[in-house]
């Protein structure tokens, strides 16, 4: 995404726990801040608008998974899960839109998840954490008419290094349902397209400037999945995930 933002000509700002080897672009910019800290992140985003302004476009995509069974689920993860997912996205949008209105422009995508639609096992939290970001969202989409202009766009899998970085259970006290889920899981990411070819899909989609609900991932992910889930009755899609997942 920085990379395509770049090539256009756009200043960019990625902020992030750790900062790349460079040498970079006289045009990025990187922060180093802990985005599951909401104290650290206000403080970087009201630091951030004093030095540098009002962005033109922000973009809310940090996010890491959790792989537990519930009984296990450890409450720092818990917390972790719900800043980095939906808090601290929420903060940022409310330190910036009402900004955005005053100056008449800007756009706000929040990078949610098919997992809205269609949960993975074992990962409670960033199922819950993306669907609020969803809906937040989409209750956003009806308070601003005008600007700032609000994207919810719900990603599938992408080929990253998301399932390696994930906190996880000690695979010792995996169960057999879980080793299964996790197997599958690894495979959906495997398949998945590449984060390139992710980040173009967004870049097409905030081109067109419109406000709204969109879907991204593969195509069977960006285009099939929604338009089955309109169709499926809940009780249908949990037998059908019980069986994906094999669990």
């Amino acid at each position: 995404m920085i990379k395509l933002l770049q090539k256009q000509a756009y200043e960019v700002h990625a902020v992030s726990r750790s900062i790349p080897d460079g040498p970079f672009s006289q045009n990025i910019h990187f922060h180093r801040c802990d985005l599951s800290s909401v104290s650290a992140s206000e403080s970087f985003v009201d630091n951030f608008i004093e030095t540098n302004g009002v962005p033109d476009l922000l973009i809310n995509n940090a996010g890491s998974g959790a792989f537990f069974d519930w009984a296990n689920f450890p409450m720092e993860a818990i917390d972790n899960q719900i800043n980095l997912l939906f808090v601290v996205p929420v903060l940022f949008c409310r330190k910036i839109s009402p900004l955005m209105t005053d100056i008449g422009s800007g756009t706000i995508l929040n990078l949610s998840s098919l997992a809205t639609l269609f949960p993975l096992p074992y990962m409670p939290m960033y199922n819950a954490g993306k669907s609020a970001l969803s809906s937040f969202t989409q209750s956003m989409i009806l308070e601003f008419k005008d600007n700032p202009t609000f994207i919810d766009f719900r990603m599938g899998d992408v080929k990253t290094d998301f399932n390696n970085s994930s906190a996880k259970q000690n695979k010792n006290k995996w169960s057999e349902p879980m080793r299964r889920a996790w197997c599958q899981i690894e495979k959906q990411l495997i398949n998945s397209p590449s984060s390139e070819e992710a980040a173009r899909q967004i870049m097409t989609v905030l081109e067109r400037g419109s406000a709204g609900l969109f879907y991204g991932g593969g195509w069977f992910h960006s285009r099939i999945a929604p338009f089955l889930h309109k169709f499926v009755s809940i009780n249908t899609l949990n037998k059908t995930l019980h069986r994906y997942y094999d669990l």
